[in-house]
C-alpha cells in the first residue's frame, strides 16, 4: 500500500512540474509577444521602433546643441550691438555737448562783440573829447597841435585848395630862404614867409575849398588841429 501511495505522489509531482513548465513557456511567449509589440511607440503620430526613437532623440540633441551654439553667438552679437549703441549714444552726447558749448561760445562772442563795440564807441568819444580838450588847452596856451597826417610840400607857384591841397587847417613853414605867401591875391593871407627881418618863420591859416594860393618859395603845409 505504501509503495502505491509513493508512486502516486511521484506521478502527481511530475504532473505539476510539467504544468509549471508549460506555464513558464506560456508566460515567456506572452512576454515576448508583448515586448515585440510594445517596443514601438508613437512619434509625431507615427509608430516607431525603440532604435528609431533613440536615433530621433540623438538627432534632436544635436539640433539642440547647434541651437545652443547659435543662441550663444546671437547673444554675443546682441551684446556687441548694445556696446556699439552705447558708444554711439556717448558720441551723440559729446556732439550735443560740443554744439551746446559752441552755441554758448557764440552767444558769449556776440556779447563780447557788443561790449567791444560799446568800448570802441566810448573810446572814440573819449578820444574826441581829449582832442577837444587839447585844442582848448593849446588855444589857451597859444600852442598848435600837429596832426599825424603827412605834410604837403608845395614849390613856388599857384595852387588851388581842394585840388592841389586838401581843405583844412595848416601850419605853413618855409623850406629855405624866404618869399611871398598869398591866399586869394592877398585878401586872405598876405605875408613874407621865411627867414628874414620882415617875414615870419611859420603861419597858421584855414584853407577853404577853392582858395587860390600863390608862393614865391617852397613851403611845407603841416595839418594841424
Amino acid at each position: 500500500m505504501e509503495s502505491k501511495y509513493v508512486s502516486g505522489r511521484k506521478i502527481f509531482k511530475r504532473v505539476w512540474f510539467w504544468m509549471a513548465v508549460a506555464v513558464v513557456v506560456i508566460l515567456c511567449g506572452v512576454f515576448y509577444f508583448i515586448g515585440s509589440h510594445t517596443a514601438k511607440s508613437e512619434l509625431n503620430g507615427k509608430k516607431v521602433s525603440l532604435e528609431e526613437l533613440v536615433e530621433e532623440i540623438e538627432a534632436r540633441e544635436v539640433l539642440l546643441g547647434e541651437l545652443k551654439n547659435k543662441t550663444e553667438s546671437w547673444t554675443k552679437e546682441v551684446a556687441d550691438i548694445q556696446k556699439e549703441l552705447q558708444e554711439a549714444e556717448k558720441e551723440k552726447n559729446e556732439a550735443l555737448t560740443i554744439i551746446e558749448n559752441k552755441s554758448r561760445t557764440e552767444e558769449e562772442m556776440k556779447e563780447l562783440q557788443k561790449q567791444m563795440e560799446k568800448s570802441n564807441t566810448e573810446l572814440s568819444d573819449l578820444t574826441e573829447e581829449i582832442k577837444a580838450k587839447r585844442a582848448e588847452l593849446a588855444a589857451a596856451e597859444g600852442k598848435i597841435i600837429e596832426k599825424k597826417q603827412e605834410p604837403k610840400i608845395l614849390p613856388a607857384g599857384y595852387f588851388t585848395v581842394g585840388k592841389d591841397l586838401p581843405v583844412g587847417r595848416y601850419k605853413v613853414v618855409a623850406q629855405s630862404g624866404f618869399g611871398n605867401f598869398f591866399v586869394n591875391s592877398g585878401s586872405k593871407v598876405n605875408i613874407i614867409l621865411g627867414d628874414s627881418e620882415i617875414g615870419v618863420n611859420e603861419y597858421v591859416f584855414y584853407a577853404d575849398e577853392g582858395d587860390e594860393i600863390e608862393l614865391t618859395l617852397t613851403a611845407k603845409f603841416i595839418p594841424v588841429e
